[in-house]
C-alpha cells in the first residue's frame, strides 16, 4: 500500500511560487514591535490567539486555525491580519476596526463623521445617500471662512491635545484639532456642523490651529503604522468650498459623495492606511449616475488631467439602487457604462435586502414570495403576514439592510 504523504510548506517563509508575498506581507500585514518587524509566524500566533479569546475556542479549534494559517490554506480577513490579537483591538472604541465593511445611511453630519473615524480605522466605508436620507440634512446656511494657524508638529509630544476643542465667540469659531483619531473626527463633524448652526448672523470665521497635530512618520502606538497628516489642512478649506457652494440649499447626492471623500484622501494620504469605499445612489438619481462621467478629460496638448473638484470621487466606487428589478435594457446600459468609464455598478435592491435577511427565507419559495411582494410594493404586508410579531423597528431595520450586501447586482 502506497502511503498518502501531507504536502506541507514552510511555516517561517512564503513559497519561491510567491515572489510578491514577503513586500505584501511586510507592507499591511507585519506590526512593528520592540525586537522589529513581525514574522508570518507572529501574525500567526497573535491573530489566531486574538481569536481564541474572542470566539472562546477550544485546544483542538486553535491547532487547527493555527495549521490551516500557518500552511497559508486559510487566513483570518485582512483587517484580522493587522489588528487581530492587539490591545488596540481589546478597546470598545477600535471593535469596528476588525470589519472590512461598514454601511451607514447619510441622514446627519454624525453620519459624515462616523465614515471619517472607520476609515481611520481601516474599515471600509459604505454610504447610503437616496432622497429619503440626503433629504434629512438642514440646507446650508453659514457662508465658511476657514483660515489655517500654526503648523503641524509645532506643539511637543508631551503638550499636545488629544481631543479636538472648539471656542465660539459671536461670528468666529477656533479649532484647536487633537493629536488622536477622535481629534481629526471631531474638528471635521464641527465643520459641516458649522455650515447649519443656527446660532450665527452673518459669515462664520473658522479658524484651525493644527499645532497640536504630530507630524509625518511618527508612531501610531496603538493602531500601528505612522502618520501622515499632509493632506488634513487642505480637508477644512476644500471641504468649506463644497459647503458653500450649496449655500442656502441641502446638498446633493454627489455633494455629500465628495464631502466623505475628501476625507477619505486625508486618511490615505502617504499610503499609510487603506481606503475603499461604496456609495449607493437612487436609480433614479441622474446628478448621481453620472458623477465620474469624463472625470479625466484630455486638454489642447493631448496631456490628460482630472477634474480637481471631483478628484476625491475615486476614493469610491458608486452603485444605484433599483427598488423595482432592472430592466434589460436598464442592465445593458449600466454594463456599458462600465465598460467604458468602470462605473455604473446598478443594485436590486430586493434581492440584496433578502440575503441580508436569510435567517427568515429557510426556503426558495420564501424567497421567491419575499422577492414577489418587494417587486410588487407590498412587502410590509408580507413582513405582517409572515411574522406577525416583529416590532415596526426591526421590521424597518429589516428593510433598510441593502447596505449590508451591496454586491446584490
Amino acid at each position: 500500500m502506497v502511503r498518502e504523504l501531507e504536502r506541507t510548506r514552510p511555516t517561517g517563509e512564503f513559497p519561491e511560487t510567491a515572489p510578491a508575498a514577503n513586500p505584501v506581507f511586510f507592507r499591511t500585514y507585519s506590526r512593528r514591535t520592540a525586537a522589529g518587524r513581525e514574522t508570518w509566524e507572529e501574525v500567526c500566533q497573535r491573530t489566531v490567539q486574538g481569536l481564541a479569546k474572542l470566539g472562546k475556542l477550544t485546544p483542538d479549534e486553535i491547532e487547527l486555525l493555527m495549521q490551516m494559517q500557518r500552511r497559508l490554506k486559510a487566513l483570518t480577513s485582512g483587517r484580522w491580519l493587522w489588528v487581530g490579537g492587539s490591545e488596540w483591538i481589546e478597546q470598545s472604541q477600535n471593535f469596528s476596526g476588525a470589519y472590512n465593511c461598514s454601511s451607514t445611511n447619510i441622514a446627519d453630519w454624525r453620519a459624515f463623521g462616523l465614515l471619517m473615524d472607520l476609515a481611520m480605522m481601516g474599515c471600509g466605508t459604505g454610504a447610503v445617500l437616496e432622497p429619503k436620507y440626503i433629504n434629512q440634512l438642514p440646507a446650508i446656511r453659514n457662508r465658511l471662512n476657514v483660515e489655517i494657524q500654526g503648523e503641524i508638529g509645532l506643539t511637543p509630544a508631551q503638550n499636545r491635545r488629544e481631543k479636538s476643542e472648539v471656542k465660539i465667540t459671536g461670528n468666529e469659531v477656533l479649532i484647536h484639532v487633537g493629536d488622536s483619531r477622535q481629534g481629526w473626527v471631531k474638528s471635521y463633524q464641527t465643520l459641516l456642523e458649522l455650515s447649519t448652526d443656527e446660532r450665527f448672523s452673518d459669515e462664520v470665521k473658522v479658524i484651525i490651529n493644527i499645532n497640536d497635530v504630530r507630524p509625518a512618520g511618527e508612531p501610531l502606538k496603538g493602531f500601528g503604522g505612522v502618520a501622515n497628516p499632509i493632506k488634513l489642512p487642505e480637508l477644512y478649506e476644500r471641504c468649506a468650498a463644497i459647503l458653500n457652494k450649496a449655500l442656502g440649499r441641502q446638498l446633493n447626492s454627489v455633494e455629500c459623495c465628495v464631502l466623505i471623500d475628501e476625507a477619505a484622501v486625508v486618511v490615505v494620504a502617504g499610503n499609510v492606511r487603506r481606503s475603499a469605499g461604496m456609495r449607493q445612489g437612487s436609480s433614479d438619481d441622474d446628478l448621481f449616475a453620472g458623477a465620474k462621467t469624463n472625470l479625466w478629460q484630455q486638454d489642447e496638448s493631448g496631456n490628460w488631467r482630472i477634474d480637481p473638484e471631483r478628484d476625491a470621487l475615486r476614493m469610491a466606487n458608486h452603485t444605484r439602487v433599483f427598488h423595482t428589478k432592472p430592466t434589460l435594457e436598464e442592465t445593458i446600459e449600466a454594463v456599458r457604462k462600465q465598460y467604458y468609464s468602470g462605473e455604473g455598478a446598478i443594485q436590486w435592491a430586493g434581492e440584496a435586502i433578502a440575503r441580508a435577511n436569510n435567517d427568515l427565507l429557510p426556503n426558495q419559495e420564501t424567497k421567491k414570495a419575499f422577492l414577489k411582494a418587494y417587486q410588487e410594493g407590498t412587502i410590509k404586508e408580507w413582513f405582517h403576514t409572515s411574522y406577525p410579531n416583529m416590532p415596526e423597528q426591526e421590521l424597518e431595520h429589516r428593510l433598510a439592510r441593502l447596505g449590508l450586501n451591496p454586491c446584490g447586482r
